[in-house]
């Protein structure tokens, strides 16, 4: 299962990865499971990235329906720039 999660997730950014690269940018990513929020933010943290670009599907609760829960957990929890995308 594993594997077929890593293979969808490596085919769902796969054109983004290959223009990011092609312009010349790091391009880094990382699957997992647990609290997404936070493992995002580790991740960062821990590559010291300058920016994060995460999307939004909003579908948290009411109060976070325009971001979402996880980008607006990242957003209040790091301390370089987010960009959200919906």
């Amino acid at each position: 299962m594993k594997d077929e999660a890593q293979n969808k997730a490596v085919k769902a950014i796969g054109s983004a990865m290959n223009r990011t690269q092609k312009a010349g940018a790091t391009f880094k990513y990382k699957t997992g499971g647990g609290h997404t929020g936070s493992k995002i933010v580790k991740f960062a943290e821990k590559e010291k990235f300058d920016m994060i670009v995460v999307g939004a599907r909003g579908v948290g609760r009411v109060k976070e329906s325009f971001l979402g829960s996880t980008s607006n957990y990242v957003m209040h929890k790091i301390k370089v720039s987010v960009l959200v995308v919906k």
